[in-house]
């Protein structure tokens, strides 16, 4: 009998990669979480679109949003946020934000205990 182990997708700017997410994902996955962080899950010549929305925030239990100065004015963290919304609403499905710096959370986000 297997255990299925809980998916994460992790929104993030890619200047938040190396200070904070790659180092979060493994600690999730120490814990039995399976972190879907691009850097391990794409290839040269995938599609963005399919393996981000498709695969990534499609699959997941939960979407987890890297909040920081450098992921507050990206469009594809802006794009994966609303898609995690429509996810959340839609489906039920945990939208989780964390704050690395002091910035501003986007308004769909401000209800959510950080």
């Amino acid at each position: 009998m297997s255990t299925k182990h809980p998916k994460v997708f992790l929104s993030h700017a890619s200047e938040d990669k190396d200070r904070f997410v790659l180092k979060f994902a493994k600690k999730l996955y120490s814990k039995g979480i399976v972190a879907w962080v691009d850097k391990w899950e794409m290839n040269i010549g995938d599609s963005l679109i399919d393996k981000i929305f498709e695969e990534g925030i499609n699959n997941a239990d939960a979407i987890i949003v890297v909040l920081s100065k450098n992921s507050a004015n990206k469009p594809w963290v802006r794009e994966e946020l609303n898609a995690s919304m429509v996810k959340k609403i839609e489906d039920k499905r945990k939208l989780i934000p964390i704050l690395i710096d002091d910035c501003k959370v986007p308004e769909c986000l401000r209800s959510t205990a950080l």
